[in-house]
């Protein structure tokens, strides 16, 4: 029933009503991890208003995995749910996605934790994530006026939590842009610190330009052929971008930079990381050199802010 103790007791009876609840509560519902394992949940009301879908998760810390072959009795098969902050998972019967945010410490029987509706995705480094978004809140527009010219600024303005990782931390700063359905935006402030496992951004609009995103080339030219020797790493970057790069197929070279648009921080025979020293857009060479002569060569396009 729990062992000796009241409290283990008591969280073993509210695990196993909270498992009797996910089989015939009318909150019970599927939740599809990352990982695409598939198991029950409840998903109860919390609050919900025309900027955001707040809801509460409950879900066992072990239990079947719905979509796996079964492995004896119950209790035999249950394994590791794995849920915690900064997850998205999608709600099966809903086709809806939910970022996990506010975990409720003093509950121990089971995980329960504030989940937040994730109604758009976009891309990080060709890395796909879900993010939680409130609308611009303006109501007015900034007008301005000078020698009979007028004209106005924009100023609409986002809200966004998306999960935090090495890949986000890195990629979340000040000036940097994002696009979003579409539209491309500004990163205003960073806020890594708001709930548990995921970072607060505050966006500002900024414009579109067709034209230039036409002429952009893939990151990667050419595919490169495995058994050559050359530079792995992105080939279009940003201002003030900090990048690694790694040699594949050579070792024993050194690494060279053929203006001062960019600096290493580190170098090795095998890896070198930098940083992109301009604000401008523009293009430097990073070769790798063995024995004085050019093993491989790339040109890294800097693209404007």
């Amino acid at each position: 029933m729990g062992g000796e103790k009241e409290e283990s007791r008591m969280q073993e009876d509210k695990l196993r009503t909270l498992k009797k609840a996910l089989l015939y509560s009318y909150q019970a519902a599927t939740a599809i991890l990352e990982d695409g394992r598939e198991f029950r949940c409840l998903i109860n009301d919390n609050k919900l208003s025309g900027d955001y879908d707040n809801k509460i998760l409950s879900i066992p810390y072990k239990d079947i995995c719905l979509n796996s072959d079964r492995i004896g009795k119950t209790t035999t098969g249950e394994e590791e749910i794995g849920l915690k902050c900064g997850d998205v998972f999608e709600w099966k019967e809903t086709a809806t996605h939910w970022l996990v945010y506010l975990e409720y410490l003093e509950e121990d029987a089971y995980f329960r934790a504030q989940i937040r509706r994730c109604d758009v995705d976009t891309e990080i480094n060709n890395h796909h994530y879900w993010l939680y978004l409130r609308g611009p809140v303006e109501t007015t527009i900034q007008w301005n006026q000078k020698a009979q010219i007028v004209w106005n600024d924009i100023n609409y303005s986002l809200l966004v939590y998306i999960t935090k990782n090495d890949e986000t931390l890195d990629f979340f700063h000040r000036f940097k842009k994002i696009k979003i359905d579409n539209q491309w935006w500004e990163i205003k402030a960073v806020n890594p610190y708001y709930g548990d496992g995921i970072i607060e951004v505050c966006l500002g609009e900024w414009y579109n330009n067709e034209m230039q995103e036409a002429q952009i080339k893939p990151d990667l030219p050419d595919t490169p052929d495995p058994n050559s020797v050359y530079i792995d790493g992105k080939y279009r970057v940003h201002p003030y971008d900090i990048l690694n790069y790694t040699i594949c197929n050579a070792e024993g070279g050194t690494w060279v930079l053929n203006n001062r648009k960019a600096r290493f921080l580190e170098t090795s025979d095998e890896s070198c990381r930098l940083e992109v020293m301009t604000g401008k857009s523009g293009s430097f060479m990073l070769s790798y050199q063995i024995d004085d002569e050019t093993a491989a060569q790339s040109e890294i396009i800097i693209e404007s802010l």
